[in-house]
């Protein structure tokens, strides 16, 4: 639609092949922390089917989800997924994990969306993805290198919207950034575990 009102286009949508519908829909979410926690419930309100991937299974799904699995189980759930987002810390586990096989195994057609980190996507495979119509789309807001270059062919790719690190950006952002430094403080001075938290990558 955004090409098409460039184009002053009036093209109705009510043709083949028309979206498909959202409701039903399997929403995988890498990573299971409060922004994924959040992307779920927002998958829910839409209907979708909300399934997480998380480092410890066996604690259940979180709030927001109607399964978890372990990083283990990703091929299994990857040719069942409609929106794969991503949601989770660059670590060991999660450095070049979704690369040309894990994109292999989504059905043709899918979509994903990139708010982690730009080092959990082998970018080219991305790019190969997306420039043979195997995914749909994509919306990119961090990539392995930032800023991102301007002759990057990201930037041109007509089923991709790029945004530029800026997905928590808010006039809330320093609200929220200031209770979680002021509820790590509390916690630090009781001994207690830290919020968010990465594991150091190796």
């Amino acid at each position: 639609m955004a090409a098409a009102q460039a184009r002053h286009a009036w093209e109705p949508l009510y043709a083949e092949p028309e979206p498909r519908e959202v409701e039903g829909q399997t929403a995988l979410v890498i990573g299971t922390g409060p922004i994924g926690q959040e992307i779920g419930r927002l998958c829910r309100a839409f209907g979708l089917r909300t399934v997480g991937i998380r480092r410890d299974a066996a604690a259940g799904p979180p709030p927001g989800f109607d399964a978890v699995a372990g990083f283990a189980a990703l091929p299994d759930m990857l040719p069942r997924t409609d929106w794969l987002l991503l949601a989770c810390p660059l670590t060991e586990t999660t450095r070049g994990l979704i690369d040309a096989r894990a994109l292999a195994l989504l059905p043709p057609g899918r979509h994903l969306i990139n708010v982690s980190r730009g080092g959990v996507v082998e970018e080219p495979a991305l790019l190969e993805a997306l420039r043979s119509g195997h995914l749909a789309g994509a919306f990119l807001d961090v990539f392995t290198m930032e800023p991102l270059p301007q002759e990057s062919p990201f930037w041109d790719l007509p089923n991709v919207i790029v945004s530029p690190h800026s997905a928590a950006a808010s006039d809330g952002l320093p609200e929220r950034v200031a209770a979680i430094f002021c509820e790590n403080l509390r916690r630090y001075r009781s001994g207690e575990p830290l919020r968010n938290v990465a594991r150091p990558i190796a």
